[in-house]
Parts: C-alpha cells; sequence; structure tokens
C-alpha cells in the first residue's frame, strides 16, 4: 500500500496513520491506535465528575486523570483489535489494517496500558474505584468482543455508567449512593445512546438493542436523550447548587446538538453522520468542563 498522507486530525481520531513502515510512523500508529485527541476530550468528564463530588483543583487531580487516559486508550486499542479484520473494509487506513503494528504489538501495548491504569488506581484510590475501573475494562472488551454485534450497539452504556461512580467513590465513598452522581450516570446514558446513534448509523448490520431501528425511529431515540439530558441537566444544576450561567450554557449545548437530529433520517450521508458525531461526541467535553468552572471558580 503506498504511503498516503494523512492529517494529524486522522491520527488524533484514531482512523488513520502512515502505512510506509518506518520507526517514526509505527510511533505515530502507536498514537493513532491510542485515539489520543478522543481520551483527551473525555478527560473534563472525569474532572467534571470529580469536581461534583467535592474534589479540589489540585495535583491531587493528577491520578485521576492518567487512570482516566490510560483506561480509554486501552479500551480504544481493544476496539481496534478485535475489529482488524472489519476495519480492513470500513477503515483501511488505520495501523492495524494496514499492517503498521501487528496484533500482537497492539495486544502486548493494551495490557501495558491497561495494567499500568489498574496499578495507579490500585496505589492511589479506593479499592471501590479499583474495582469498577477493572469491571468497566472488562465489560468494554466484552462489549466490542460480542454483545455490540449480537445484541446491540446500546450495551455499551453499563460500559460507560462505571465510570462516573467509579470517579465519584474516588473522592466520596460515602455519598455513592446520593442522587447526583446517579443523575450523571443518566445523564452519560442519554448522551452515549446519541453518540452510538451517530456513530453506527451507516452500519444496518449492528442493532441498536436486538434489532435495527429505522433511520427515524433513530432520530426519534436521538432526540429522546438529549431531551433526557436536559431534563437531568437541570436537576443537576439543583441537586449541586450551580450558578444560574449553568442552566444558559445547558441549553444552548441542548440546543446544539439538536440541530444535528435533522442528519439522522433516511437521507443520512457519511458526512453529515460524521459532522453529528464529532458534534455530540465534542458536547461532553464542554458541559463537564462548564460544570467544573462553575464549581471551582465560581
Amino acid at each position: 500500500m503506498a504511503n498516503i498522507k494523512v492529517s494529524a486530525a486522522d491520527v488524533l481520531s484514531g482512523i488513520a496513520a502512515p502505512s510506509e513502515r518506518t520507526f517514526r510512523n509505527r510511533i505515530v500508529g502507536l498514537v493513532t491506535l491510542q485515539r489520543v485527541g478522543l481520551c483527551i476530550a473525555v478527560l473534563p468528564f472525569a474532572l467534571g465528575v470529580a469536581a461534583l463530588a467535592g474534589a479540589r483543583f489540585n495535583l491531587q487531580l493528577l491520578p485521576l486523570i492518567v487512570v482516566a487516559f490510560l483506561g480509554g486508550t486501552a479500551a480504544s486499542m481493544t476496539n481496534d483489535i478485535v475489529d482488524m479484520e472489519r476495519d480492513k473494509r470500513k477503515w483501511p487506513l488505520k495501523p492495524l489494517a494496514t499492517g503498521l503494528i501487528s496484533r500482537s504489538e497492539a495486544i502486548l501495548y493494551t495490557v501495558i496500558l491497561a495494567g499500568a491504569a489498574f496499578a495507579i488506581a490500585a496505589l492511589v484510590f479506593s479499592w471501590f474505584f479499583t474495582t469498577l475501573v477493572l469491571v468497566a475494562l472488562a465489560l468494554s472488551y466484552l462489549y466490542v468482543h460480542y454483545t455490540r454485534d449480537h445484541i446491540g450497539y446500546l450495551t455499551v452504556i453499563p460500559v460507560f455508567a462505571c465510570i462516573p461512580v467509579a470517579i465519584w467513590g474516588a473522592y466520596s465513598l460515602g455519598t455513592v449512593l446520593t442522587p447526583l452522581p446517579w443523575l450523571i450516570v443518566i445523564f452519560g446514558a442519554g448522551w452515549t445512546t446519541a453518540v452510538q446513534i451517530t456513530h453506527e448509523g451507516l452500519d444496518p448490520a449492528i442493532p441498536a438493542l436486538f434489532v435495527r431501528p429505522r433511520p427515524t425511529a433513530e432520530r426519534t431515540l436521538y432526540v429522546v436523550s438529549i431531551l433526557v439530558m436536559f431534563v437531568v441537566g437541570i436537576a443537576i444544576f439543583f441537586y449541586a447548587q450551580l450558578s444560574p450561567l449553568y442552566l444558559v450554557a445547558l441549553t444552548i449545548l441542548v440546543a446544539w446538538i439538536l440541530i444535528y437530529a435533522k442528519n439522522l433520517g433516511e437521507n443520512r450521508p457519511r458526512k453529515k453522520l460524521e459532522s453529528a458525531y464529532r458534534v455530540i461526541f465534542t458536547s461532553i467535553s464542554f458541559y463537564f468542563l462548564l460544570i467544573a468552572i462553575f464549581v471551582w471558580i465560581m
């Protein structure tokens, strides 16, 4: 395969790497496997949950950021390892699809990153946090290896649900059964549903939950998911006693995401779906970054 030029955005989002087998390109290929840009985009989520749980803005947040990043990259790499043959058709410029990185190398790298995440979690945080990190990684593997294709893409929601509860337990284990952390889980379930609808929109072979809904039904589910996020976001506002500016930001964010429901009907070209996916995925960064700002600064 010719060494096709790829952009930095392609590398950071994990969809392409240079195919020529040079030492430099292999390093780039490892970065591509990690989907570094996507993992960085969701770090504000960890900070926002930690802020709501009572964590202070100081160096004690650094281990959480490292664990969240390493765990996210390990999960992303597991996805690519399982989907290696599929990606040769769907994403032929990924480093495993082109052979830039071998399957055994990717497995070894994934084990190292996952092991590092688990070790830091065990050394720094409580058994509760460590256990849920391990459960999230195990469910992530189960998702890409079996449940996504055989049951449906909405089975990713239990994977996501572990994360805010784990972070909350790391900083305030005694209050993990109070409403606020579980409101975050419900908010995350709505967001994850919307993300998966846009991400899997062009693959009719993957069901949502046992069956593949029609595009119009998926668009309805997308709208409902966003409205659930809005209602739960208001509940978070009252429980966390945030600034009224938060409501303004939440309303703008939800309106921005809802606009992209128009891309999810019967006429759904790849570019429109990719645009909707980028917006809904990026929205989580803005939302929880704003929460952290409102908690720590305002």
